[in-house]
């Protein structure tokens, strides 16, 4: 049985314009003693490792029972091809990695296309503007 459990304050996050967001898990030890364990990012195809990061240590002590909050930082590159991506992060035990590992949630992010630039309508809105007036004072001319 795993010593880690993981779980997600939010199953999805919404990056800011700069391709930025922070994701919040809670990892707990549920082990009786301290355990030293490492956190990982773990990025679903497409997603690159590079965008993810760990705020703080990321091997770490865990008390027996006590709750960690832990931060993943997202920076996405501009650019990026515009789909769903998703990753997890991952508590490994540092005395038997390759047996005592838990895998975390997946949390989905969504890249946005950029977005269009608008069209200018203020010059083409002022010139029809500007003949209508001319138009109505020919009228008002022509009718005396």
């Amino acid at each position: 049985m795993p010593s880690f459990t993981v779980t997600a304050a939010k199953k999805k996050v919404k990056l800011d314009r700069s391709g930025g967001a922070r994701s919040q898990f809670t990892v707990t030890n549920t082990s009786a003693q301290t355990l030293k364990g490492r956190l990982l990012t773990r990025p679903g195809a497409p997603a690159r490792p590079e965008w993810f990061s760990i705020v703080g240590e990321s091997v770490r002590d865990f008390a027996p029972t006590v709750p960690a909050e832990v931060v993943v930082q997202l920076a996405v590159p501009a650019g990026t091809t515009p789909g769903s991506y998703s990753f997890r992060l991952d508590a490994v035990s540092q005395v038997l990695p390759d047996e005592d590992f838990t895998d975390g949630p997946s949390v989905a992010f969504e890249v946005k296309p950029p977005p269009q630039p608008r069209k200018p309508w203020l010059p083409w809105a002022l010139i029809a503007a500007g003949v209508l007036v001319v138009l109505i004072i020919i009228g008002v001319l022509a009718s005396r």
